[in-house]
This record gives structure tokens, sequence and C-alpha cells, in this order.
């Protein structure tokens, strides 16, 4: 069997180096270029150890590729996994798709910014488009023509045993530390505020084409999703939480090629599911009810960032990343008709939020 070719988006980030453990593992797949961005150092590490012919960054004279977009015309490869956080991101995936014929997507900024805009182009070039992220991965595996609601679970980060009195009390050092994985600085403070939960909440509507989506806090980690069919039957995904499951899914798929013989046990501790506190969690049930709109979705996003650095170094409280983003976003309307206008909307709720 012919290998299949993979090119990784940033390849030094946390998804990024557990793609290049998964393909270690699987037989039939190689890495035929790398994307970076600042990590020099580790990425010098990744291509001496790989064997890396290909690769490409901004930071980084290559000699061989003066833009991402003709390493991708070169290799056209297989699959692209789509790995580089932010706007950077969303720019590397719209330049890839045209050379891919999979769109391995865990980039959160794609479809919560540009979900019509990349769900076209997918649809233009014939592309697959696979969900990495573990909840919408849980969701793909078990999602058919009989759905009728889909319910993905939420950890409820390192608050979800604080009293809502003492949030402002906290510290950085207290929001990062996840009770469950171990993630960047921004996904983890965005798992505390559960502001991750509704960009995944926007996600999922744009991959599953469906409105209907409950969320629960589920402690261990080891429930990803569920989905509802139309005849009262509940389907669940149930596994431990390895970012790595989900990675060789989207690359082998149909197929389970990756070999993990793990499972956790039938413990009912393993099924307990809470109600989400609104009081706890305002940002999340705010980025809920904005879910149709585009322009106010990109809002949110943009604000968060903003406002997640102001807290990491210490300028906001805890509490004030959800009125900043509230705030910013009720200020922001307007009709997403380009990509330029999601770069225009996004420029203009990060100035909003500054000032705030």
């Amino acid at each position: 069997m012919e290998k299949k070719s993979v090119v990784i988006l940033g390849a030094t980030g946390s998804i990024g180096i557990q793609t290049l453990e998964v393909i270690e593992k699987l037989d039939n797949f190689y890495i035929s270029g790398i994307v970076f961005g600042k990590n020099i150092n580790l990425a010098r590490e990744i291509i001496k150890k790989h064997n890396i012919e290909n690769y490409y960054s901004p930071y980084f004279p290559t000699y061989k590729f003066s833009t991402l977009e003709e390493m991708l015309e070169k290799l056209n490869p297989d699959i692209v996994v789509a790995a580089i956080p932010g706007f950077d991101g969303l720019i590397a995936i719209l330049q890839s798709i045209p050379y891919t014929k999979r769109l391995a997507l865990a980039t959160k900024e794609a479809l919560v910014c540009a979900g019509p805009f990349i769900k076209n182009e997918c649809e233009k070039h014939k592309v697959e488009l696979i969900p990495i992220d573990s909840e919408h991965s849980a969701i793909f595996q078990l999602f058919d023509e009989n759905v009728v609601k889909i319910m993905i679970t939420a950890s409820g980060g390192a608050v979800r045993n604080v009293k809502k009195n003492k949030l402002s009390k906290l510290k950085p050092n207290d929001i990062l530390k996840h009770p469950v994985w171990n993630m960047g600085k921004r996904i983890t403070v965005d798992s505390a505020t559960m502001v991750n939960k509704a960009f995944e909440v926007m996600e999922a509507y744009e991959l599953f084409n469906i409105e209907n989506i409950d969320v629960h806090i589920h402690p261990t980690g080891t429930v990803h999703g569920a989905v509802l069919l139309n005849d009262g039957t509940v389907k669940i995904h149930f596994g431990f939480p390895d970012m790595k499951v989900p990675i060789a899914y989207s690359l082998t798929y149909p197929e389970r090629k990756f070999n993990n013989p793990k499972w956790p046990k039938f413990d009912p501790k393993n099924f307990e599911f809470y109600n989400v506190d609104e009081e706890k969690y305002p940002a999340f049930f705010y980025g809920k009810s904005i879910l149709k709109d585009l322009a106010k979705r990109i809002a949110f996003n943009a604000a968060d960032e903003i406002a997640v650095q102001r807290f990491l170094t210490e300028k906001i409280k805890f509490p004030q990343i959800a009125d900043i983003i509230i705030n910013t976003c009720e200020n922001i309307r307007g009709n997403v008709n380009s990509i330029d206008d999601i770069f225009e909307i996004d420029k203009i709720s990060r100035n909003f939020a500054q000032e705030i």
C-alpha cells in the first residue's frame, strides 16, 4: 500500500508534536513537510529526528521555499494537519486547501471565525474536513442522519470547584492548573471561563449543521460527547482523554489503525454529569447565544485573546475576562461577506477590547 504524505502546520505545538508521535506508530504515513513559527530550536530537533527535507517558517530562512503555498504546491500532500493557533492558522488553512485531499483540523479560529468560508473552500476543492478536537472527533464518529441533538462535555477548568465569590481572588497560577488536560496557557484559561466550550459549540454547529447542542460538566473527561437520535437512542463516546486517539483517527479515517489498548473502567464516577452554572460561566452562555452571528463570533474570539493576555499579565481580574468579551461583542455589528471582512471585524474588536 502506498504511504500517505502529511504536512503539519504548527509542528512545534502540542498537537503538532503529538501528530509526529502518532505517525511514528503508523505504517502507511510519512511527514512530507512541516510548518512552524518562532520555536526554531525545537523545529531543528524535529527536522533532524524525523529527517524532514521540506519545511517552511516565516521566521527561519529555508533556502527552498519563500512561501507556504510554494511548499504545498510542490508537495501536494494527502493530508494537511492544521494546528497553528490564531489568525495565522486561519490564513495557512485557506492557503492549504487547494493543495490537499484532507484537512485534519485543530485550529479553533478556522470554524469559529470563518466556518462558511472554510467549508465552501473544502467543497470547491473536494477536500475532506475531519476534526481533531477530542469532542468533535467523538461526535464525528457517532454522527448519522438520525441525530437530533448533540451533547459535548466540559471539564469546568480550574474553577470547577471554586465558589463564585472567590473567583476574583484567583491568580494566573491558580487558573493554569487544568484538572484533566495539559494544554497551552490561553486554552487553559479558556477552559476555566468555558469560552473554549463556547468555541466548540460554534465549531459543532458548523461541522454538523445542527443548532441543538447541549454541554454538561463531566469531571473525569472520559465521555467526550454523545448524540441523541430520533428514536430515543443515545450513543456515547467513551475513552481516556488522550489527544493521540483523535489525531490518529483524523489521519486513518475511516479505518482505525492506531493501537492503544487502554480503556477506562465502567465506574459510576466516569458517568457523572452536571449542569453548567450560568453565574460562574457567563461568557460561555453568551457565546452560545451568538451561535448564528458570525460577526459577533469573530469579536468573541478577538476580545477573548486580548482579555486572556491581560489576565495572564495580572492587569485584570479573572471575572473581567467575561465582562470584556461580552462588552466588545455587544458593540460589534455587521455582515461578513468576505475574508477581508473577517480581518476587519477582528481588528476593530481587538481595538475595542484594548480600550476597555
